[in-house]
């Protein structure tokens, strides 16, 4: 991708995604915009403006978004599953309305790439052929808005549903255990993940590249897609885990995680291509390493 006029946005700018896409636009030499409702800190940077707002605050995103010129949005601002089960209101207004309002930002401003992280929680699944939380319920309205845009609009966008996104820097939302164990075992910590069961592990590495190449493809109708169809167990992280440090302390409870079926990426590779995927043991090495390096005085 090359640098063309006007800066990406990016919502959830301080985000664990945000600033990872960040960094790497940055070094392409693009512009970048970030959004959230807390500046990210770091280093001040020529080609990066960082904004505080709330996307459920359509004025202020517009006022940004005039501002600066927009291109391209990745919207990647959203409550994750524990704070919707907490304040199902408040995850409703900031999932479906904030969505609402980029959209109508990218509507608005004639803006021709719109990028969007959904999730596999918006896949139907049992014991009712639905979502099983209201994060799910949340995303998979933004699915079907986006589409609806594009009906009524012809405002184009990729959704894209990660499954467990991994990596340096990922806190918060349930699945983040997955990198805490990581952390753990560099720090020679015990550690027990909350949950086992099969699901798709995407290196942090792997997901960036992918919004990367969204970024520079031109699509004309809204594709929704998941990530990857590659599946492992926890028992499977675990080992990865302990190949990288053999005296690692990680166990899993053995509350079972349901995880959809079905999975299909054919849209997103029909889109971009074939993409070079980050396994799980070379991502759990990368994700130690990182985790060794902050360590290191």
């Amino acid at each position: 991708m090359t640098a063309s006029a006007g800066p990406v946005l990016i919502t959830g700018g301080a985000g664990f995604l945000g600033q990872a896409l960040t960094r790497a636009l940055l070094g392409r030499g693009e512009t970048v915009v970030t959004v959230d409702l807390h500046t990210a800190a770091g280093a001040p940077h020529p080609s990066l403006s960082r904004e505080t707002g709330d996307i459920r605050d359509l004025d202020r995103m517009q006022a940004i978004a005039d501002r600066h010129g927009v291109r391209a949005i990745v919207h990647l601002a959203a409550l994750v599953i524990p704070a919707c089960r907490t304040d199902p209101a408040l995850g409703a207004e900031v999932n479906v309305i904030g969505h609402i309002n980029m959209m109508e930002l990218a509507r608005r401003g004639g803006i021709a790439r719109f990028v969007y992280t959904s999730s596999i929680a918006a896949r139907p699944r049992a014991p009712y052929n639905s979502p099983v939380n209201l994060y799910g319920v949340f995303k998979q309205c933004c699915e079907e808005i986006s589409k609806v845009y594009a009906l009524d609009h012809g405002v184009p966008s990729i959704g894209l549903r990660p499954n467990v996104v991994y990596g340096p820097g990922r806190e918060n939302g349930e699945t983040a255990a997955v990198t805490l164990a990581m952390r753990a075992a560099a720090e020679g910590r015990a550690y027990e993940m909350p949950f086992s069961g099969a699901m798709c592990f995407q290196h942090l590495d792997e997901v960036i590249d992918i919004l990367l190449r969204c970024l520079a493809v031109e699509n004309d109708a809204p594709v929704v897609s998941d990530l990857t169809t590659r599946t492992n167990s926890i028992a499977d992280v675990i080992a990865a885990i302990r190949a990288v440090r053999p005296d690692a302390r990680i166990t899993a409870r053995p509350d079972h995680r349901a995880a959809p079926g079905g999975l299909d990426n054919a849209a997103l590779r029909a889109l971009l291509g074939d993409w070079q995927g980050v396994d799980l043991a070379e991502g759990v090495r990368r994700t130690i390493a990182a985790f060794e390096r902050d360590r290191v005085p």
